[in-house]
C-alpha cells in the first residue's frame, strides 16, 4: 500500500514537472522589442534640422542699433545740466524737443516741423505748450519752475543749446549754428505776460533785460 502510494507521488511530481518545462519552452515576444519605435525617419525633415538658421544681415542689425544723443536742460547764464537720450534711426531736431519734453514734463509740441538751413534752424512751438501756457501740475520736482520767466528762459535756452550741440559737427563751434523761434502764421515771438519779444529776422538770445 505504502508503495502505491509512493508510486502515485512521483507519478504526479513528473507530471507537474513536465508541465512547468512545457511552459517554459513556449516563448513570448520580447515586450522591448514590441514597443521600439521605427528607426527609420524622414530625410528631409533631417536635412532642415540640421541646415543653420540663416543669420539677420549685419546692415539691418546695425539699423536696429540704438544710438545716444545728449540733451542740455538749463540757461546760458546758470548752466545746463546733460542727459543721455538714446533715440534709433537718424537724429532728427524733433527728437531732441521731444526728448526734452519727455524728461522734464513740459508740453514741447510744435505747431510746424523745425526748418534747417545753412545759416541755422528755425523753431515754432504750438500755442499749446507750456511756453504759452505754463508748465504741468504737478512739476517734476528736479525741473521745478518758480516764475513764468524762469520757465520761458529754460525751455528756449535749453532747445538752443540741444539743437546747436547735436548738429554741429565735431570740432565746430555750436553757437554758429543760429536758432530762430517764432509763432504760428509765422509771426514773431512775444510773450506778453513777460514783456519779451524777439524779431522773427534775428537769431534768439535771451537777454538780461529787453526794452
Amino acid at each position: 500500500m505504502k508503495t502505491k502510494k509512493r508510486f502515485l507521488s512521483l507519478l504526479l511530481g513528473a507530471c507537474m514537472l513536465l508541465s512547468l518545462l512545457a511552459g517554459c519552452s513556449t516563448k513570448k515576444p520580447d515586450e522591448g522589442q514590441a514597443s521600439s519605435p521605427s528607426i527609420s525617419a524622414d530625410s528631409s525633415a533631417v536635412s532642415s534640422a540640421s541646415e543653420p538658421v540663416a543669420s539677420e544681415p549685419e546692415e539691418s542689425q546695425s539699423a536696429a542699433q540704438s544710438q545716444t544723443a545728449t540733451l542740455y536742460v538749463g540757461t546760458k547764464a546758470g548752466g545746463f545740466s546733460e542727459y543721455p537720450l538714446e533715440y534709433e534711426g537718424e537724429l532728427t531736431p524733433e527728437i531732441l524737443i521731444q526728448g526734452i519734453a519727455d524728461l522734464t514734463g513740459w508740453d514741447l509740441s510744435l505747431a510746424e516741423a523745425v526748418t534747417s538751413g545753412k545759416d541755422g534752424m528755425s523753431v515754432c512751438l504750438s500755442s499749446t505748450s507750456s511756453l504759452f501756457v505754463g508748465p504741468p501740475d504737478p512739476q517734476k520736482d528736479e525741473f521745478h519752475m518758480f516764475g513764468a520767466e524762469q520757465l520761458a528762459e529754460t525751455i528756449l535756452d535749453s532747445i538752443q543749446k540741444t539743437l546747436q550741440e547735436g548738429f554741429t559737427e565735431e570740432g565746430g563751434n555750436p553757437d554758429a549754428l543760429a536758432i530762430w523761434y517764432y509763432m504760428e502764421e509765422e509771426q514773431p515771438l512775444e510773450l506778453p505776460n513777460i514783456d519779451r519779444s524777439w524779431p522773427i529776422d534775428q537769431p534768439y538770445q535771451w537777454e538780461a533785460e529787453q526794452n
